[in-house]
C-alpha cells in the first residue's frame, strides 16, 4: 500500500470494523496502490444514512485527510460499541494517544 502509516491505518480500521462502512471498503472507492480514496463519492453515497453513520464516515476520512469536517459533538449519537470504534481509531492515527 503506498503511503502507509497511521492516516492509513485509522481509516482502514474504521472501514473494516464498522457494520456499514465495511460494504464500502471496495476497489470502486479504494485505490490502496495509488493511495487513493473517492471521497466525495463516500460522502454522497452517505446522504441517506443515519447521523451516526454519517458521522463515522465523516470521522473516518477527517482522521485520514481531513477533507470531511466533523463535530466531535456528535459522538453523542452513537452506542457503545461505535464509540469504543471511534476511541482506538484516534489512538490509530494519533500513535498511542
Amino acid at each position: 500500500m503506498k503511503n502507509a502509516g497511521p492516516e492509513w491505518a485509522s481509516i482502514i480500521y474504521l472501514f473494516k470494523n464498522h457494520s456499514k462502512l465495511q460494504n464500502y471498503l471496495t476497489n470502486y472507492y479504494f485505490d490502496l496502490d495509488n493511495g487513493l480514496i473517492l471521497v466525495k463519492e463516500l460522502l454522497k453515497k452517505s446522504k441517506p444514512w443515519s447521523r451516526s453513520e454519517q458521522f463515522m464516515l465523516k470521522l473516518a476520512i477527517h482522521l485520514f485527510n481531513s477533507e470531511a469536517k466533523v463535530d466531535l459533538n456528535d459522538i453523542d449519537y452513537l452506542d457503545i460499541n461505535n464509540k469504543q470504534l471511534v476511541m482506538e481509531a484516534f489512538k490509530i492515527r494519533f500513535k498511542g494517544m
